[in-house]
């Protein structure tokens, strides 16, 4: 408990920290860079977000000594240097992390952006800067699509390399929220499509905007599912993803990440079939859920791919941070509520 919550002080007294520094470097390179084409200022600036990102890396990979294990087509599809659409389940404020753990892995970290609530943008020092980084925010209940079509244009630049993050299910499935899982799955009965028994049923208005526009520019969907060990008790009853907080104190030890690549061509390129197709793959994505809880060994003959050389020794950019400190941990605490 002393050593968790430690780990939760000092780490968060380091990534708080350096963010002023880190803005201030990002502050000289955007004025140094106005005269130049926008790409070349984007490369400038997953190159910061890259070292930053790293940091978090290591307070949350390293020093937690989780282990991460991946399965399904992760070897291959980490090899390669794409831009993709990286679809994931979302049951924790960590799921965030989870993309940086996969896009290290690849070397595309620096290209992580995000579709992402707009209650993000009041986090100070951080709110701002994710928009310039190239992170989509929307609001929930009162969707901009121009904005979100204005934000993809920019993201289509052949310069610019792009992992787009989004969860389509909007927020957490999180157990402690019934009245929320019992709307999704009324939303889905009014809409005469299968309740999820693990997800909240997905919205594909995003990923068909994201697919619409940028569907030249990606090479791939990454669809994403994430297990933390430990969330089912004896009886079998799922309990409470592990949250940021938890997470820092070490309380998750393993994370589980089953990676399935979809390439374009493979996708519907209309709106209507693709809001089935993504339905279908929840569904798939229930059954790979289900067979991981019921498993000994959390695979499943049907799905355990191990990817010996991801899952196995983090990356050296992983294991070495970035030499800053401060002080400072409440962040994380309006970071959860505002991922809620």
């Amino acid at each position: 408990m002393i050593v968790g919550f430690s780990r939760y002080v000092v780490g968060s007294a380091f990534m708080i920290g350096v963010a002023p520094e880190y803005l201030g470097v990002w502050l000289i390179w955007r004025g140094a860079s106005i005269a130049l084409p926008g790409w070349m200022y984007q490369w400038g600036d997953d190159k910061l977000y890259s070292l930053y990102q790293r940091l978090i890396l290591f307070f949350f990979e390293t020093c937690t000594r989780v282990e991460v294990v991946m399965y399904g087509d992760a070897e291959e599809a980490l090899k390669k240097k794409e831009s993709v659409l990286y679809i994931s389940n979302h049951q924790s404020t960590v799921d965030w992390l989870i993309a940086d753990m996969v896009s290290v892995r690849a070397g595309c970290i620096g290209h992580l952006r995000y579709i992402m609530k707009d209650s993000l943008q009041m986090l100070p020092l951080y709110g701002h800067y994710f928009y310039a980084h190239g992170c989509i925010y929307v609001k929930r209940g009162k969707f901009n699509q121009g904005k979100m079509i204005n934000a993809l244009n920019y993201l289509r630049h052949p310069n610019i390399c792009t992992w787009l993050v989004i969860f389509p299910e909007g927020t957490r499935y999180y157990p402690k929220t019934p009245k929320v899982i019992e709307k999704s799955q009324q939303y889905a009965r009014d809409n005469n499509v299968q309740v999820l028994k693990h997800h909240l049923t997905p919205k594909s208005r995003g990923t068909w905007l994201a697919v619409e526009h940028l569907h030249e520019k990606l090479d791939a969907i990454y669809d994403v599912s994430v297990f933390y060990d430990g969330i089912v008790a004896k009886d079998g009853v799922r309990g409470c993803a592990p949250q940021l907080i938890e997470f820092l104190m070490g309380r998750c030890k393993k994370v589980h990440i089953h990676l399935r690549r979809i390439p374009m061509n493979e996708v519907p390129n209309n709106e209507e079939d693709l809001k089935t197709w993504m339905h279908n793959f929840y569904l798939e994505k229930d059954d790979l859920v289900q067979n991981l809880w019921k498993s000994d060994n959390q695979g499943g003959a049907a799905h355990r791919q191990i990817c010996s050389n991801v899952s196995g020794p983090r990356p050296w950019h992983v294991r070495v941070p970035e030499p800053y400190f401060c002080l400072n941990g409440k962040y994380f605490e309006y970071f959860e509520d505002a991922m809620a």
